[in-house]
């Protein structure tokens, strides 16, 4: 473990929203700092208040599997939550950790054979590739940006999702997860740097902790040309990359989204000569 930095803020942020009452420890009024105290959260997870003190502060650097699952019962996380302490508490090492900047060129081929919406992004939420079609839907869709930078220093992007301030919430827990251990990498510590300089709105939701738990939400869009859009889009891993991803965007068959969309789609095709 590098520093223990991440492992140690995520700890720290699940101590402080649990009360002992909702542990079932006695709870005897009110505290300076809310939330459980180390020495409960040792004593849940049964193991000592030193040992737990130097997890959290970054000065043990291999809890077993069995400490982490014990203190992720302590603190009431959730599978995914649970997934990600294991991913804090076992990162990779700084060499294995690789920023791509190029996608592999089947997948690219891939994305431009489909009419559909359909971007190839990097563990870091990097546009690696955009097909034409999901350029056409997405203006700020260019490869070489980065997503999660543009959603919070492009005003553009607050105007484009109707509901901006949960499609942020989502990208960042997205984002988390998609991280796991890598977090601590010199090119995540940038990234994150620039924008909690730049975004109040993403300090705000970094320091919160979350981490993508639940199926993706809608897309809700407000289209200069094509109005309001409600899509969907399904994530696929691409095979052989550290954390590449392929996203689809489609609308819900006989809907009037889908015909907006498919308005917007014949654009392309016309433009491409089909």
């Amino acid at each position: 473990m590098p520093d223990g930095t991440a492992l140690g803020a995520f700890l720290r942020w699940h101590r402080h929203r649990l009360s002992p009452r909702d542990v079932g420890l006695p709870d005897h009024g009110r505290r300076r700092v809310p939330g459980l105290r180390r020495e409960e959260v040792a004593m849940l997870a049964r193991i000592s208040n030193e040992y737990y003190i130097r997890i959290e502060q970054g000065r043990e650097r291999s809890p077993s599997v069995a400490v982490l699952d014990a203190l992720a019962e302590a603190l009431q996380l959730d599978s995914g939550q649970a997934k990600h302490l294991l991913a804090l508490a076992r990162p990779r090492s700084r060499t294995a950790v690789a920023r791509h900047t190029r996608a592999p060129e089947g997948a690219v081929r891939l994305i431009d054979q489909l009419a559909l919406p359909a971007v190839l992004l990097s563990r870091y939420m990097d546009v690696l590739a955009a097909n034409d079609a999901a350029q056409e839907l997405f203006p700020n869709m260019l490869p070489g940006t980065n997503r999660i930078r543009s959603s919070f220093l492009d005003p553009r992007e607050w105007e484009f999702w109707r509901d901006w301030e949960q499609a942020a919430a989502d990208s960042v827990a997205q984002l988390r997860t998609d991280l796991g251990g890598d977090v601590e990498s010199s090119p995540v510590r940038s990234l994150i740097a620039e924008l909690q300089q730049h975004s109040h709105v993403f300090r705000q939701l970094w320091s919160r902790q979350d981490v993508q738990q639940h199926a993706l939400t809608p897309v809700r869009l407000r289209h200069p040309d094509a109005g309001d859009l409600e899509l969907h889009r399904e994530k696929f891993i691409v095979a052989g990359t550290d954390g590449i991803v392929l996203y689809i965007y489609y609308a819900d068959a006989r809907s009037m989204s889908a015909q907006q969309l498919d308005a917007l789609l014949h654009r392309v095709q016309l433009r491409a000569g089909r």
